[in-house]
C-alpha cells in the first residue's frame, strides 16, 4: 500500500530546500492539501506560507507513484530559472531518495523521475505550451501568468475529461486568475474551536483580532486565541454535493489560506500591514484575498455614458480605422476620429473585412499579431501599405506607448499593452469616445471589456509595486480590437477626410458589400 505524501515525507525525513525538516505541526492546515490528489485543485494563499516547495515535493511524488507526466508553470523563463537554482535543484540535493529518483539532478527545464518527466514552462510563450503532453498541469502564480498560454496547456493533457489541472496563487482581482477557479470550488475554509466557548469558525479580518490589546480573539465571546487554538482545525468545505448535483458540474477542490492561520505571524504584524500597506496588498498578500477597487474595472455605466443614441456614420469614401483582434474567430471595431467607433462584429473568415477594405478605398487596419498567424498574414499581404500588425509587449521599454516599424519593419507597431489598455479606459471614463448607438447595439461590445481586470504586482520580498497588468477572465476580444483601432486612430486619424454629418442616403436595414465574389451584409447597428 502506497503512502500519501504526508507520511511519505514522514517515513523519508524529506527536507526543504534550506535543509530543515518538512513539518506540519505550524502547516497543519497543509496536510490535507498535500494528500488531496482530485483532478481539479485550487490554492488562494498569501505568499511565503511554503507553499511553492510543498508543491514541488508533491509532484515529484505523483510522478514517481502515479506515472504522471506532469507540466509545471511559472509566469516567465526566468521565474523557472530562479526556482530551479533557488528551490527545486536543492531540495533534491537535501534528500537521498529524491537523489536516486530524479536522474537528470541539475537540469532547469525538465526533470525525469523514472519513466516520466516533470516540464517547468514559462507561460509567455505559445511554442513552448505546444512541445510537450501531461497527465498533470500545475500552475503557480496563476495571476502573473498569461492566462491564454494556460489554456493552450489544456490541450496537452492527455487525461480524459478536462484533464487533471491544479492551479495555486496569491489572487490578484474578483473574477481573474485563481479566483476564477476558486469560483468553482467548494471553497474550503479551515475552522478551528475557541477553547473557551466551543464555537468554531474560520478566522477573518478584522472579527479575529482585537487591535487595542494586539493579539488574536474569538468571534463570539472574545476570547484570547493562542497560536496552538489557531493552528489546530478542520476544512470545512462551504459547498458540498449538493451544490454539486444542482450545478451539474464536479467542483474544484478549493483551499483558502491567510496568514491570520500561521502561528509565526502576530496578531500585531497584521494590525501593522493594514495600517502601513495600500489595500491591494494587505488583500492579496496578507488574507490571500482577491480584492477589487473602484478603479480595476471599466463599470457598464462609464462605457454607456458614451452612447450617442444617434445614427451617424461615415460616408463610403472617408477615412475609416479598422482594430481587429484574431484567434478563434475574427472580432473586429470600425471609427474614425470624429465619430468616434460606430461598428462591431465577430466574423469567422475575411469575407467581411476584405469587403470593407474594398468599400472603404482609405481605410486603415490594425490587427493582432499573435493570433490567427495564417489568416492576418495573408490579410496583411493582401491590402499592403494599409494593413499593419500589432506587436503588444508588457515588458515594453519605449517611453512612449507605441513605436511604429520603418525600414524592414514598416508595417509593423510595437505596443505598450498594460498602458494601451489603460489609455483606453481613462478615455472611456473621461467620455472622450464615443458609441454611436444605443445600449443595446452595445451590450456585447462591453461584454468583453466586463472580462478585463487591472490588478497591481507586487514584489513579496520588497513589498515594492512592481507595475500593474489587465488579466482577462473570458473573451476580451473586442476590447483588445478597441486597443488596436485606438492605436491607428493615432496615427492615421487624422488623414484625409470629409466632413462628417448624418447620412442623406438611406441603407434600409444596413449595407452589402462584396469581394472575392462573396457577400457581406453588415446590419445598422441603430
Amino acid at each position: 500500500m502506497e503512502l500519501v505524501p504526508t507520511l511519505w515525507i514522514k517515513k523519508h525525513q524529506i527536507k526543504t530546500s534550506t535543509g530543515l525538516p518538512f513539518e506540519f505541526e505550524n502547516h497543519r492546515f497543509m496536510k490535507a492539501f498535500l494528500n488531496d490528489m482530485n483532478p481539479l485543485q485550487v490554492l488562494l494563499k498569501p505568499p511565503q506560507i511554503g507553499a511553492t516547495e510543498t508543491i514541488i515535493v508533491k509532484t515529484l511524488y505523483c510522478a514517481d507513484k502515479y506515472g504522471w507526466d506532469i507540466i509545471y508553470t511559472l509566469p516567465t523563463a526566468s521565474d523557472v530559472n530562479d526556482m530551479a537554482g533557488g528551490k527545486i535543484n536543492r531540495i533534491i540535493a537535501q534528500n537521498p531518495i529524491l537523489m536516486d529518483m530524479v536522474k537528470d539532478h541539475d537540469t532547469v527545464e525538465q526533470k525525469a523521475v523514472g519513466n516520466n518527466i516533470i516540464y517547468y514552462r514559462g507561460t509567455y510563450s505559445n511554442k513552448q505550451a505546444m512541445m510537450v503532453s501531461s497527465d498533470l498541469n500545475v500552475h503557480d502564480e496563476v495571476d502573473a501568468s498569461d492566462p491564454g498560454v494556460i489554456e493552450q496547456y489544456e490541450t496537452r493533457l492527455q487525461a480524459k475529461s478536462s484533464g487533471r489541472r491544479w492551479y495555486f496563487s496569491h489572487p490578484s482581482g474578483t473574477d481573474v486568475g485563481v479566483d476564477k477557479y476558486w469560483q468553482q470550488s467548494d471553497q474550503k475554509h479551515y475552522f478551528i474551536t475557541c477553547p473557551h466557548c466551543s464555537e468554531m469558525q474560520y478566522l477573518s479580518w478584522p472579527e479575529n483580532i482585537d487591535t487595542q490589546k494586539r493579539c488574536y480573539i474569538c468571534k463570539k465571546c472574545q476570547g484570547v486565541l493562542s497560536n496552538e487554538d489557531r493552528v489546530n482545525g478542520q476544512w470545512v468545505p462551504r459547498w458540498g454535493k449538493e451544490w454539486q448535483k444542482v450545478n451539474g458540474i464536479k467542483p474544484f477542490s478549493g483551499y483558502w489560506i491567510s496568514q491570520l492561520m500561521c502561528p509565526w505571524i502576530t496578531a500585531g504584524k497584521i494590525i501593522d500591514d493594514f495600517a502601513t500597506k495600500s489595500p491591494e496588498y494587505f488583500y492579496n498578500y496578507v488574507l490571500g484575498l482577491p480584492y477589487s477597487g473602484g478603479d480595476s474595472k471599466l463599470s457598464q455605466q462609464e462605457l454607456f455614458q458614451n452612447l450617442t443614441n444617434t445614427s451617424t456614420q461615415p460616408l463610403f469614401d472617408e477615412r475609416v480605422v479598422i482594430g481587429v483582434d484574431t484567434g478563434l474567430s475574427i472580432s473586429y471595431v470600425m471609427g474614425t476620429q470624429n465619430l468616434g467607433l460606430f461598428y462591431h462584429k465577430d466574423d469567422d473568415n475575411y469575407a467581411g473585412l476584405n469587403a470593407i477594405m474594398k468599400q472603404y478605398p482609405k481605410a486603415i487596419a490594425i490587427m493582432d499579431a499573435g493570433g490567427d498567424f495564417i489568416g492576418s498574414r495573408e490579410f496583411y499581404e493582401r491590402w499592403q501599405g494599409r494593413v499593419f500588425l500589432c506587436y503588444t509587449n508588457s515588458r515594453f521599454n519605449g517611453n512612449e506607448l507605441w513605436a511604429w516599424g520603418e525600414g524592414d519593419k514598416e508595417g509593423q507597431v510595437n505596443a505598450d499593452r498594460e498602458r494601451s489598455i489603460q489609455l483606453v479606459v481613462d478615455e472611456f471614463r473621461t467620455k472622450r469616445l464615443a458609441l454611436q448607438g444605443t445600449e443595446s447595439d452595445w451590450w456585447e461590445f462591453w461584454l468583453d471589456w466586463k472580462n478585463l481586470s487591472r490588478i497591481k504586482l507586487f514584489d513579496p520580498k520588497t513589498n515594492q509595486l512592481k507595475g500593474v497588468k489587465w488579466v482577462r477572465n473570458g473573451r476580451d476580444h473586442k476590447a483588445m480590437a478597441t486597443v488596436y483601432w485606438r492605436i491607428g486612430l493615432d496615427k492615421f486619424g487624422q488623414g484625409e477626410y470629409a466632413t462628417f454629418h448624418e447620412p442623406t442616403k438611406s441603407y434600409g436595414n444596413g449595407i452589402e458589400v462584396s469581394a472575392d465574389g462573396k457577400t457581406a451584409f453588415f446590419p445598422k447597428m441603430w
